[in-house]
């Protein structure tokens, strides 16, 4: 399966929720790369994976209280 790059306007607003979501995701090895920017108003995240479809990521996002939705390329 190819590399996937997701992008996500979220909710996520605080380096708090930014370290919770990290443990989470730093602890799956369906993840090979992630980040944040806080700055953008859209506040978004960036996911690489192999193997997680945009929907299983949204749910991790929304599990740990946050709003996510992915944005189009």
């Amino acid at each position: 399966m190819p590399t996937m790059l997701y992008i996500f306007k979220t909710t996520v607003k605080k380096k708090k929720d930014v370290k919770a979501i990290s443990r989470i995701f730093e602890a799956s090895n369906n993840i090979l790369h992630f980040n944040f920017d806080l700055e953008d108003c859209d506040k978004i995240l960036r996911v690489k994976s192999e193997s997680l479809k945009a929907t299983e990521i949204l749910s991790l996002i929304s599990h740990l209280g946050h709003d996510c939705e992915e944005l189009d390329l």
